[in-house]
């Protein structure tokens, strides 16, 4: 049975004709399909770029649902007949499509505009530059030791089990325990399970600038935010970098959210100046408490200086002033790299905002249980005794410049890929100055381009080879015969993997390239066994 309030906020699509554009291979063109259907739209015509072939695995999951399709084109006639359009959030909203629509009259939206317009339950929204899928998952698994699961298919997918006897389990029936859930760009869409999420229960939330786009429109935000960062990134789809970080403002400028954001990064600092008063801090430099930021006051509510992550916990009652407590330390958290120490600290600036102070122990617990997520300075093997990491989601420069910080000497590092117009300067200096990478091995679009800032460090005389590669696959093979004994391979491209990686062949998306990559060392590692 729908719940009542989702059920008249959604009434208005009934018997419309509504389009969704941009179908796709990740579910949300699916379940944009699913939710049409079911609060009644009277026609349904899907639009996408791509043909049957292509979208075969998306087209059968809607299969029993009556649709028009428009494979390989997308026409204007059709946008102005809608009357609702849900569109993909690649799509940009000056798209010359979705402005015949509007001026046609139709409601444009996206589907993650229109779960949090109807979200019973409170949410908790992350998003950045680079971080913030870890920083996502490790939330999620901080409040899962106080809630119970939502989505029980992600309940040991980044972490180790939880003793069954600390599993937060019915009281008395009826009751149930509030459960935790985690959508955005992480696992399948929430739009279609709002009927199973109550009130009580929280949701984590990923969000990218392209979702968060569209909330500048509706002046939403979640009910609790943080910004991991902002470096310049989707410049081949922004309009500007200007553009890009007022993007990611949406996700705390609307409704009273209590917002986070980290006061070691120069965007968000800057940012902070202009920001309402509720927004917190988190640092890796700075202690916890009250301090002067700029030309305001601040207050920092999780720091991890020196490898302690201390929490500045609101007054409880009989208290006048907020008090100081140590949750973690840096040997709880299993992943290397201090951006993930990093990642952790924000987590648990989060989760101190929405759990009760005796409930902050599930910090370290989590951190301690957490494996990390998938194509994220992944261990994936050895190759002649050389540890091998695949960082296939560093589709940008800082991504890599954060890998390449986790190790000091025998690195082999494979760069290069799809192009977002970004500025490698930086990081052409960071590797020309490291002093541990052995070897570089450049491939894809992006390798002239990252050859010249690393050949034009100002003074620097690179002593570690540039290998030159005409494919991916070249490129890994040349490294796996220089690894050594006690080296490290790090695969962290800085590039997007929307690119021909060799004659023929392009990667749908950093996933497909991360887990092509785990192939080719699994291979390598059983030929040189």
């Amino acid at each position: 049975m729908a719940n009542p309030a989702i059920a008249e906020k959604f009434a208005r699509f009934k018997g419309k004709r509504a389009l969704v554009m941009g179908l796709g291979l990740w579910q949300g063109g699916v379940e944009a399909v699913k939710f049409l259907h079911r609060w009644g739209a009277s026609e349904i015509l899907v639009t996408d770029l791509r043909d049957e072939k292509t979208l075969a695995p998306s087209l059968e999951a809607i299969s029993y649902i009556p649709v028009t399709l428009r494979l390989g084109e997308h026409r204007e006639a059709d946008f102005a007949r809608a009357q609702v359009v849900i569109h993909s959030p690649a799509v940009r909203p000056d798209n010359r499509f979705l402005v015949a629509a509007r001026e046609a009259g139709a409601e444009v939206t996206q589907e993650m505009s229109l779960f949090i317009e109807a979200c019973p339950a409170k949410t908790v929204g992350i998003t950045g530059s680079n971080g913030k899928t870890t920083t996502t998952t490790l939330t999620y698994e901080m409040l899962r030791w106080s809630y119970a699961p939502g989505q029980a298919s992600l309940w040991t997918q980044w972490a180790d089990p939880i003793p069954s006897s600390d599993v937060p389990d019915c009281v008395e029936p009826p009751e149930q325990p509030p459960n935790v859930w985690l959508g955005g760009n992480l696992g399948t869409p929430l739009i279609n399970r709002l009927d199973e999420i109550r009130s009580r229960d929280i949701v984590v939330l990923e969000l990218s600038s392209f979702q968060l786009m569209d909330w500048h429109r509706i002046c939403k935000s979640c009910d609790y935010s943080l910004i991991t960062n902002i470096t310049p990134n989707h410049l081949d789809w922004h309009r500007d970098f200007a553009e890009y970080s007022w993007a990611k403002q949406a996700i705390f400028r609307y409704g009273g959210c209590q917002a986070l954001l980290n006061a070691d990064d120069g965007e968000t600092t800057r940012m902070f100046g202009d920001v309402p008063e509720h927004v917190r801090l988190f640092s890796l430099k700075l202690p916890a408490g009250k301090l002067r930021l700029g030309r305001r006051d601040g207050q920092v509510v999780a720091s991890g200086v020196r490898g302690q992550l201390k929490l500045c916990v609101e007054p409880q009652e009989g208290n006048t002033s907020p008090s100081i407590i140590q949750v973690a330390q840096r040997a709880d958290l299993r992943l290397p790299g201090e951006f993930n120490w990093a990642n952790a600290v924000a987590a648990a600036a989060l989760v101190s905002r929405v759990l009760d102070p005796e409930d902050l122990g599930n910090v370290s617990r989590a951190m301690r249980t957490f494996r990390g997520v998938e194509h994220r300075l992944e261990p994936c093997g050895e190759v002649n005794g050389a540890r091998v990491y695949n960082d296939s989601i560093a589709t940008d420069p800082a991504a890599t410049l954060a890998a390449l910080s986790a190790f000091d000497k025998g690195i082999h590092l494979i760069l290069g890929g799809g192009t977002k117009n970004i500025d490698y300067t930086e990081l052409g200096k960071r590797i020309a100055t490291h002093g541990g990478i052995k070897a570089v091995y450049l491939q894809g679009t992006t390798a002239p381009v990252l050859k010249a800032a690393i050949a034009s460090a100002v003074g620097v005389q690179h002593a570690a080879p540039l290998n030159e590669c005409a494919t991916f696959d070249e490129a890994c093979e040349r490294a796996f015969k220089a690894l050594a004994p006690g080296d490290v391979l790090l695969m962290s491209p800085a590039s997007t993997s929307f690119y021909e990686y060799a004659p023929g062949k392009k990667f749908a998306n950093f996933e497909e390239r991360g887990k092509h990559f785990k192939a080719l060392v699994a291979q390598a590692s059983r030929l040189r066994a």
